[in-house]
C-alpha cells in the first residue's frame, strides 16, 4: 500500500521511538532513548572481528542505507534542499555547510553541485578517503601494541610515540589520499611508482626524503619495485605471515579489500582426513587435494609476490643502537629478497594472478588494475560507506552503476563519490507512513532509508569546527627507566587504544573490523561526554573574544538575560548547529527558552546556563544523525 497522508520530516528510527519531534528539551531523552531503535549488534567479521558496539546477535547490516533501493509499494520522502547539504557536507567532510552555502541553496537548489565539487577540494575530504580506506585495509591499529608499537628511538628519536606510530600506520592510506586529491586516476593507488612519507615514516623505513609534517612523493629503493600501497612496508607487517601460512594471509588481505573478493569466503568441504597439525600433510594437500586445490590455485600464487617480504617482526623490541646482528633498530629491514623460499625454505609456486603470470609488484599492481573487480570494488566500497551497508549488502545494480561513473570519469574517485551523494537516493529522509499505518507493521525493508550515523571521525571534526574543541589528552613520560618516552599525545575520538573510537561506533582494525552505524549505551555516553566538554570550551572562549570573533555565541554578552536577545541567540544556533531555520516565537525557540531560562533560574549564572543549553543541543538527535 503506498504511504501518502502523513509526510513530516522525521525518520523512522525516530517514529519507532515515538518521538514526533528531536526538540531541544527532550534532547537526552533521544540520545538516551536510542539504542532502542536496534540492538546494534552485528554478525562476526569474517576475520574474526565483529562490528563496534556489537554484542552479538542480530545482524547489522541492513540499518538507514539511505534508500539505495525503494522497497515496493513504499513512497520514500526525499530532504529538503538545505537538509541535504547539511548530509552531503556531513559524508564528505565531517562538518556542517557555512551559513551562506545553506542560504545559496535554500534560493536555488541548483547551487548543490557547485558547493560540492568545493567539498571534494577540502582537506577534510581527503581525512573521509583514509577513513573510507580504512575499513577496506584494516591498517589503523591501536598504536601501543603489537603489530604497532613502535618506540621514538634512533633516527625517530624526539617524535611523539603516538605521532610516529600514527605516521607510519596510516601510510597507505596516505598514498590513496594524495593520489584522490591530487586528481590523478584512482588505480594510481596500486600502480604509482612512487610512495608517500613524512619525517617520521621515511626514518622507520629508511626511504628517502621525508619532511617533517608534511607527505611527499618517495620512492622505495631497496629494490622491491614501487607500486602503490602493494610496496608498503607497514601494509604487509599489519598482515604479517608465518612461514607456514606462505603470505597467504596478505594476499587475501588485498583480494579482500582491493577486488572485494575473499578466499575465505569460498563455500569448500574440506576432507576432514587431512591432518592440519602436520606441515607436510598440509602443503601435500594445498596442491594435491582437489577441494584445497581449488582454492590454493588462484591464492598461492598471488601469495608468491610477497614472498620478500619479513614474515613479522615484533616493533617494540626496535633499540636506538644495534649491539649484535640480533638486534632490530631502525631503518627496518622488511624487504629481504630470498627469505621464505632460500632462507626459511619454504616453497612457493610461480607469481600468478588468477590465471595471469606476473614477476614483481608493480606487475601485480598492473593486473589488480586492469581486472574488472577492482573498479566495482572501489564502486561498491565507495557506496557502502556513504550509504553506511555493508558492502556485501550493496545490490548489484548500483554498483554496475557506480562502476561506470568511475571508468566513464578516467576513474576519478571525485567523480565517483560526488556521483553517490548527488544521487536522488542519497537524499532520502523517511517513509511516509498514512494516517492508518501502523509503524511498527512495516516491513523489514522499510527501514533501509533515512538518516546516517556521525561516525567517530565525523564527531571529532564537527566538534571542531563548531566549537573549536578536539578531546585530546598529553600521556607524557610515565616510566622514565622502563618507557622514557610516555605514551604521547592522543587523540580520543580518533583512537581506540586510550580513546572512544571503537565506543563511538569506529574500528581497531584487528579485534573490531567493522564499524557499527547504530547507537548503543556506550556511544551515547561517548556523545554526551563529549558535548559537555565541548560546550564548556566554547562558551569559556567565545565570552572571552570578541563578538565578530566568536564561533557560536555572537549574539548575546555574559551577562545578557533579556528574553528576546536569548531567543535571536538560539535561532542563530539552530542554524549554525542542525542547518535549520526556526521561528523566534516557535516551539524549537520555546524549548530553548525553558532549557536556559531553568538553568539561569537554578544557578543564577548566564554563563552556565548556555553551558547547559548547548551541552543539551550538541547531544540532540540532529548531531547524533545527519
Amino acid at each position: 500500500m503506498r504511504r501518502t497522508k502523513r509526510t513530516q520530516g522525521v525518520s523512522i528510527a525516530a517514529r519507532r521511538l515515538g518521538l514526533a519531534t528531536t526538540r531541544l528539551g527532550l534532547a537526552a531523552a533521544c540520545i538516551a532513548a536510542l539504542p532502542a531503535c536496534r540492538d546494534g549488534a552485528a554478525d562476526a567479521d569474517p576475520d574474526g572481528g565483529t562490528a563496534a558496539g556489537s554484542e552479538g546477535g542480530a545482524d547489522d547490516t541492513a540499518d538507514t542505507s539511505g534508500g539505495t533501493g525503494d522497497p515496493d509499494g513504499v513512497e520514500i520522502a526525499p530532504l529538503s534542499a538545505t537538509d541535504r547539504l547539511v548530509r552531503i557536507s556531513m559524508a564528505l567532510r565531517g562538518r556542517r555547510p557555512a551559513l551562506e552555502e545553506l542560504d545559496a541553496v535554500e534560493a536555488d537548489p541548483a547551487a548543490l553541485d557547485a558547493i560540492v565539487d568545493a567539498y571534494l577540494d577540502d582537506p577534510r575530504f581527503g581525512e573521509t578517503i583514509r577513513d573510507l580506506h580504512n575499513e577496506a585495509l584494516l591498517v589503523l591499529v591501536d598504536y601501543f601494541v603489537y603489530p604497532a608499537g613502535f618506540p621514538p628511538l634512533g633516527p625517530a628519536a624526539g617524535h611523539d610515540i603516538y605521532a610516529l606510530n600514527r605516521a607510519v600506520t596510516e601510510a597507505p592510506l596516505r598514498l590513496i589520499e594524495h593520489v584522490v586529491m591530487n586528481d590523478r586516476p584512482y588505480d594510481e593507488i596500486v600502480t604509482a611508482e612512487y610512495t608517500v612519507a613524512d619525517d617520521q615514516v621515511a626514518a622507520v623505513w629508511g626511504l628517502p626524503g621525508g619532511d617533517a609534517g608534511e607527505w611527499t612523493e618517495t620512492q622505495w629503493d631497496d629494490g622491491r619495485g614501487n607500486a602503490g600501497i602493494l610496496s608498503d612496508s607497514w601494509l604487509v607487517q599489519r598482515h604479517g605471515s608465518t612461514p607456514s601460512n606462505a603470505n597467504r594471509g596478505r594476499a587475501n588481505a588485498i583480494s579482500r579489500a582491493l577486488l572485494c573478493y575473499d578466499f575465505a569466503d569460498r563455500d569448500i568441504e574440506l576432507d576432514s582426513d587431512i591432518d592440519l597439525s602436520d606441515p607436510e600433510a598440509v602443503a601435500h594437500a594445498v596442491s594435491q587435494n582437489q577441494a584445497c586445490a581449488s582454492c590454493h590455485q588462484g591464492l598461492d600464487p598471488l601469495a608468491s609476490f610477497f614472498q620478500d617480504y619479513f614474515p613479522q617482526f615484533l616493533p617494540a623490541e626496535v633499540v636506538e643502537v644495534a649491539l649484535d646482528e640480533d638486534d632490530q633498530t631502525y631503518p627496518l629491514p622488511t624487504y629481504y629478497p630470498g627469505i621464505f623460499t632460500e632462507l626459511l625454505g619454504v616453497p612457493m609456486r610461480d607469481r600468478g594472478f588468477f590465471g595471469a603470470p606476473g614477476d614483481d609488484l608493480p606487475a601485480l599492481g598492473r593486473l589488480i588494475a586492469d581486472d574488472p573487480r577492482f573498479s566495482a570494488c572501489a564502486a561498491r566500497r565507495f557506496v557502502a560507506y556513504f550509504h553506511q551497508i555493508d558492502p556485501s549488502a550493496v545490490p548489484q545494480a548500483l554498483e554496475a552503476e557506480f562502476q561506470s561513473v568511475l571508468l566513464d570519469s578516467g576513474m576519478d574517485a571525485k567523480a565517483l563519490a560526488k556521483a553517490i551523494v548527488l544521487d536522488e537516493r542519497f537524499a532520502a529522509s523517511h517513509v511516509v507512513i498514512g494516517e492508518d499505518d501502523d509503524p511498527a507493521a512495516l516491513a523489514p525493508d522499510d527501514d533501509v532509508v533515512g538518516v546516517k550515523k556521525a561516525r567517530p571521525v565525523q564527531l571529532g571534526q564537527l566538534f571542531e569546527d563548531l566549537t573549536g574543541f578536539r578531546w585530546r589528552t598529553d600521556l607524557g613520560v610515565v616510566d622514565p627507566v622502563d618507557l622514557p618516552y610516555g605514551l604521547g599525545h592522543v587523540d580520543l575520538m580518533d583512537d581506540s587504544f586510550l580513546g572512544y573510537a571503537v565506543l563511538a561506533g569506529g574500528l581497531d582494525a584487528i579485534y573490531v573490523t567493522r564499524p557499527s552505524h547504530t547507537y548503543s549505551a556506550s556511544t551515547s555516553l561517548v556523545l554526551r561526554a563529549l558535548a559537555q566538554l565541548a560546550a564548556s570550551f566554547v562558551v569559556e572562549a567565545d565570552f572571552a573574544a570578541a563578538p565578530g570573533s566568536r564561533r557560536l555565541l555572537g549574539h548575546v554578552e555574559a551577562t545578557t538575560t533579556d528574553e528576546a536577545a536569548i531567543r535571536d541567540q538560539l535561532v542563530a544556533l539552530h542554524r549554525r548547529l542542525y542547518g535549520a531555520r526556526i521561528e523566534p516565537e516557535g516551539a524549537d525557540a520555546d524549548d530553548g527558552w525553558a532549557l536556559w531560562s531553568g538553568a539561569l533560574a537554578h544557578g543564577g549564572d548566564p554563563v552556565r546556563a548556555w553551558t547547559v543549553t548547548l551541552t543539551a543541543m550538541l547531544q540532540d538527535l540532529r548531531i547524533a544523525y545527519y
